[in-house]
C-alpha cells in the first residue's frame, strides 16, 4: 500500500501529463524508432556490399602478346613535283599597244606560232629618221671624198709648178753667177719656189682635213645604218612567237593593253616533256646515280609512272644538307605539272643500302580508345592497367610503338568493351 502512494502507475502518470509534453514525447519515440529502422537497413545493406565483391572478383579471360623488339627494312620515299622540261615568261621588248593577242590560258601552240602583235607605228616613224639619218651621213662622206679627190689633184698640179719653179731658179742662180742675167730676175725665181712649196703644204693640210672629214662621214654612216637595224629589229619585236610547241599556262594582258618593255604576256610551259623535282638529304645522295632508272609514283593517278635520273645538282643547300635531282619522265597524256609524286628508293643487295632499323611493335588487336586516347591494356600483377602509347607505321598485323610501352610488357589481346582498369584478369 506504501509502495502505491510513492510510486503510482504509469499509466495515471501520464494521464497527468500536460497536452504539449505529450506532443513531444510522441515525436521522440517516433524519431528512435526511426533511427533504429534506418541503422538495421544500413546495416543489412553494408553486409549485402560486402558480400557482392566476393562475386565480382572473378577473373576476366583474355589472350595476351607480348611487345618486342623487331628489325624493319624500309624503304625512303622521298616527295616532289613535277614540272615541265622547258618553261618561260614571254616579254614585250617594246613599247605599244597589243593589238593582237591569239591565245588563251590551256591553248597548245607549236614553234613559231603567233601569240600577240604590238602596235609599232612609233617604232616605224623611226626607222624613217634613222633612213634618213643614213643618207644624210651618206652625203656628208661623199661630199668629203669629194674635196679630199679634188685636193689631191691640186697636190699634183703644185708639185709639178714646184718642180717647174725650182728648175727656173737653178738656170737663174747660174747666168747671174756669169752676169748674164741681173740680181732681180734670180730673186724673183727665188720667190717662185718658195710661194709654190707654201701652196703644196696649204694643200696637204687640205687633205688631211678631208680626210679627217671623210672618216667622220663614214661613222656617221655606219652609226646611221645601225640605228636602221636597230628599228629593224624593233619592229620584228612588235610580233611575238611561241619557242618551242607547249600550252599556255598564264595570260597577263588583254588586247587593247599598253605593252611596256619586260612586261610579261604570256607564260608557255611544254607538256609532252616532263620531269619530277625532288630533294634528296645527303645521308641518301649516293642511293642516286644519274642514268638510273627509278619509278615515280603519283596520288592522282594512284599510279607508277618509270622514268630516269637525269640532272643531279652537286650542291646542297646549306640550310637543310638536301641535293636536288630530277628524273626525266616518259612522255604522256595525262600526266601535268604540278602533280605530287613519290620516288621510292629501293632496297640494293648490299646492306649499306638498306635503311634498316630496330622498333618495339605490339599487335594491333591489342590497341583500344578510351576517351579518345589510344592506348593498351598492360597485365599488371594481375589485373588490367590502362596505357596510353604514340604508335607509327603498320607492318602487316603488328604496328610501331614509339613511347609508353618497353619490350617484354604483356598485352591484353581484344579487349573485351566492359573490361575496365584495374579489373582481375586470367591469361586464357
Amino acid at each position: 500500500m506504501v509502495m502505491d502512494k510513492v510510486s503510482p502507475p504509469l499509466t495515471h502518470a501520464l494521464l497527468r501529463l500536460r497536452p504539449i509534453q505529450m506532443v513531444g514525447l510522441l515525436i521522440g519515440l517516433m524519431l528512435v524508432s526511426g533511427g533504429t529502422g534506418w541503422w538495421l537497413s544500413q546495416s543489412g545493406k553494408s553486409e549485402q556490399s560486402l558480400a557482392t565483391p566476393a562475386s565480382a572478383e572473378a577473373p576476366v579471360q583474355v589472350k595476351t602478346a607480348i611487345a618486342h623488339l623487331q628489325g624493319i627494312e624500309t624503304n625512303r620515299v622521298l616527295t616532289g613535283t613535277v614540272e615541265p622540261m622547258e618553261t618561260v615568261t614571254l616579254t614585250s621588248r617594246v613599247m605599244g599597244q597589243i593589238r593582237q593577242l591569239n591565245v588563251q590560258e590551256g591553248d597548245r601552240v607549236n614553234a613559231g606560232d603567233t601569240l600577240a602583235v604590238i602596235d609599232v607605228a612609233d617604232i616605224q616613224a623611226q626607222g624613217g629618221q634613222a633612213l634618213a639619218g643614213v643618207n644624210m651621213a651618206q652625203s656628208n662622206y661623199q661630199n668629203a671624198q669629194a674635196r679630199l679627190q679634188e685636193s689631191r689633184a691640186q697636190l699634183l698640179e703644185a708639185e709639178a709648178e714646184l718642180a717647174d719653179a725650182q728648175l727656173q731658179q737653178r738656170r737663174m742662180r747660174m747666168l747671174q753667177s756669169e752676169g748674164a742675167v741681173s740680181q732681180q730676175l734670180l730673186d724673183q725665181a727665188n720667190t717662185r719656189v718658195s710661194m709654190t712649196q707654201a701652196r703644196i703644204q696649204q694643200i696637204k693640210a687640205g687633205i688631211t682635213q678631208s680626210q679627217a672629214t671623210m672618216n667622220q662621214a663614214q661613222a656617221q654612216v655606219a652609226q646611221a645604218q645601225a640605228q636602221v637595224a636597230q628599228v629593224s629589229a624593233n619592229l620584228n619585236y612588235g610580233t611575238i612567237t611561241a619557242p618551242f610547241d607547249g600550252v599556255i599556262t598564264r595570260k597577263y594582258a588583254e588586247v587593247g593593253a599598253m605593252a611596256g618593255a619586260g612586261q610579261s604576256i604570256v607564260t608557255l610551259e611544254s607538256r609532252d616533256r616532263l620531269r619530277f623535282t625532288t630533294q634528296v638529304p645527303e645521308s641518301l645522295i649516293t642511293q642516286v646515280r644519274q642514268g638510273k632508272r627509278v619509278s615515280i609514283h603519283l596520288d592522282a593517278l594512284n599510279r607508277d609512272l618509270s622514268g630516269t635520273v637525269s640532272q643531279i645538282i652537286p650542291a646542297a643547300d646549306p640550310a637543310t644538307r638536301n641535293f636536288t635531282v630530277r628524273v626525266t619522265l616518259n612522255s604522256t597524256s595525262d600526266v601535268f605539272p604540278g602533280m605530287f609524286g613519290r620516288l621510292k628508293l629501293a632496297n640494293q643487295p648490299n646492306t649499306q643500302n638498306l635503311a634498316a632499323r630496330t622498333t618495339l611493335v605490339i599487335p594491333q588487336a591489342a590497341m583500344v580508345q578510351q576517351f579518345g586516347i589510344t592506348g593498351v591494356y598492360k597485365v599488371v600483377n594481375g589485373q588490367a592497367a590502362f596505357q596510353p602509347i604514340t604508335t607509327g607505321k603498320m607492318h602487316g598485323s603488328d604496328i610501331e610503338v614509339f613511347s609508353g610501352l618497353k619490350a617484354g610488357d604483356r598485352l591484353v589481346l581484344e579487349p573485351p568493351p566492359d573490361l575496365k582498369d584495374g579489373m582481375a584478369i586470367q591469361v586464357n
